[in-house]
């Protein structure tokens, strides 16, 4: 009852991946990445562990087939599973296991593999990177995000709501280009993603500043004298000295 997309930018080495569901908290559960290294997917009665072990094979240098046939190979229960990896140079591999009754596809496209199980039809992974495929001259988050809405408006899984959802890319310095995750919806987890994704896009570029500049960034006066007369009124400037250092700041509206 998931489906997913996973993908790289060859000129960053940034992967990605977008993935939905109609159970809980999909992102935590279903997606590793690596920045340069790559992208795994475990889904499908989802054993998170899979998830890990793959992405680990594949930050040695494994191929994504050599990872999956090790991932495979480690567990009894395999024959439940739905497993994708990409590797670092863009090879693609992919299980599905055998105890899965659905209707479960995969797709492939340059630097991108699409997969699903318990799917309302066998198009669903189609369209997804087919919508990939045709968006090149965008960003990669808006990319992975157009593919998951293309499978979802190709029918998505056979019995909704999408419940949680996913977006993610990996970024330099160790920092995410984005990291976002819808964990229980109450109708519609694409598009509740959609949503927080326009929100996040607006702010990316702070967020990353704040972390790679700090001293670049001015502290909000709204909340520097909110805390200020906080400290004051709990009697706690000796501990808290801020007002006596107020100019070791730098405050704009």
């Amino acid at each position: 009852m998931t489906f997913s997309l996973i993908a790289r930018c060859p000129d960053t080495g940034a992967f990605g991946a977008a993935i939905t569901t109609s159970n809980l908290a999909v992102g935590s559960r279903c997606v590793r990445l690596l920045h340069r290294g790559g992208a795994f997917l475990s889904q499908h009665r989802t054993d998170p562990r899979l998830g890990n072990l793959g992405i680990e094979l594949l930050g040695r240098g494994d191929d994504a087939g050599t990872a999956i046939r090790q991932v495979s190979a480690s567990t009894p229960e395999i024959e439940w599973r739905q497993l994708a990896a990409m590797d670092r140079s863009g090879g693609m591999a992919v299980y599905h296991g055998r105890q899965m009754y659905s209707i479960h596809t995969h797709s492939k496209r340059e630097n991108c593999l699409a997969i699903g199980n318990i799917l309302a039809n066998e198009t669903v992974t189609e369209c997804m990177a087919e919508a990939f495929d045709k968006s090149q001259a965008q960003a990669l988050p808006d990319r992975l995000m157009l593919a998951l809405e293309a499978g979802r408006d190709a029918g998505g899984e056979i019995i909704g709501p999408l419940r949680s959802s996913s977006l993610r890319v990996t970024g330099a310095m160790g920092i995410d280009d984005c990291d976002l995750r819808i964990d229980k919806a109450q109708a519609d987890a694409v598009g509740e993603l959609r949503a927080l994704f326009e929100t996040y896009r607006t702010e990316a570029a702070l967020l990353r500043k704040l972390a790679t500049e700090p001293d670049t960034i001015a502290v909000s006066r709204r909340l520097f004298e909110a805390s200020l007369t906080r400290i004051r009124e709990r009697g706690l400037d000796d501990r808290f000295p801020a007002e006596e250092r107020r100019s070791s700041w730098q405050v704009a509206d």
